[in-house]
């Protein structure tokens, strides 16, 4: 990624940090103890679906599996 990327990617972090933060208290609000994360994979799923994501589904671990547009694999977020 280039600096002029991360610059980018910076901006739309800072402009939607509210956005970001009332996401993330919701998801830790969720209770997930003991590998009961299912909720919170729901709820992340639900997230995914209103930004656009062309398919989101669990895969066969209980991940949270989503896909934009048809290129190569480019991020993987484990909590």
């Amino acid at each position: 990624m280039s600096s002029v990327d991360i610059a980018a990617v910076q901006q739309q972090v800072g402009e939607q940090s509210e956005t970001i933060v009332r996401f993330l208290r919701e998801l830790c609000a969720i209770p997930s103890m003991d590998s009961k994360i299912g909720p919170v994979g729901e709820r992340a799923q639900e997230e995914m679906r209103k930004l656009g994501f062309d398919e989101v589904w669990f895969d066969s671990m209980g991940n949270t599996v989503g896909r934009i547009g048809n290129g190569p694999r480019i991020l993987l977020y484990d909590s």
